[in-house]
């Protein structure tokens, strides 16, 4: 449930504040960097406690855990699959990159929060983890060490330097950092969601909605523009993909 609130409110503050964002981007990014050292400071000395109910219920969870990042990546990756010249695509392309920025830097103020636990014992005492967890740690260092090199490339300063060609090639490991968001989040949620919690059963199923169905249209998006297949209506393939996850939904928590 948490993830899909991350998802409304991400999309809200895109549609309320994308003209702010292009325009300022660099106090954008201060801001962020701010609120992410404040979140960083705030789960190591344990002063996030003293703040109001409302703040360390509702909003902090979904910032330290890594939420609503992961719902700007969402925003970011599915400009990728639209319709090239889309009202979509048209709209969001202009602010894609300092999105992923924002996303970037607040991603990164969850893996030092929740590192101080997990990549301690990573790499001092592995054999105390649960195999789950042994594995999100690791796929964890993998999407740092991607997500680094695409965050710093989307400053436009870099970009430049680079030229188009090393770019674009470097950019395409975003479809590998993408598909490890989902397994990483899968090898923690699934054990949890099996337990009978309602809130990591709605989570899984909407990971597995969005991030599969950003795959189908993203697969048929590359076949069209390789002359591959015809283009037509999306519906088809989208119903297919959510019914898919529907139906292993309910076979695996049932």
């Amino acid at each position: 449930m948490s993830f899909l609130i991350s998802i409304i409110i991400a999309i809200f503050f895109v549609v309320v504040f994308r003209n702010f964002i292009k325009k300022h981007s660099k106090l954008c990014y201060i801001i962020t960097t701010i609120l992410s050292i404040l979140l960083i400071v705030g789960t190591y000395t344990g002063t996030i406690s003293n703040l109001p109910s409302w703040f360390t219920n509702n909003v902090y969870p979904i910032l330290i855990k890594s939420s609503f990042s992961t719902a700007l990546f969402v925003i970011v990756m599915y400009t990728g699959a639209f319709k090239n010249g889309s009202s979509l695509v048209k709209f969001l392309m202009p602010i894609r990159a300092e999105l992923s920025i924002i996303a970037s830097i607040l991603t990164l103020s969850h893996n030092i929060s929740f590192g101080k636990n997990h990549f301690v014992k990573l790499f001092t005492a592995p054999q105390t983890m649960a195999p789950n967890m042994f594995i999100a740690a690791i796929i964890s260092i993998l999407l740092i060490t991607l997500m680094i090199p695409l965050m710093i490339t989307s400053f436009p300063s870099i970009r430049k330097k680079m030229g188009a060609k090393k770019w674009k090639k470097l950019q395409k490991t975003a479809y590998l950092f993408y598909a490890l968001i989902y397994a990483h989040v899968m090898f923690i949620m699934v054990p949890i969601a099996k337990s009978g919690i309602l809130d990591y059963k709605v989570n899984v199923l909407v990971y597995s909605i969005i991030f599969l169905t950003y795959a189908a249209m993203r697969i048929h998006k590359e076949c069209v523009k390789k002359g591959l297949s015809k283009p037509k209506s999306l519906a088809p393939i989208i119903a297919a993909t959510i019914s898919f996850a529907l139906i292993n939904g309910y076979a695996f928590y049932n």
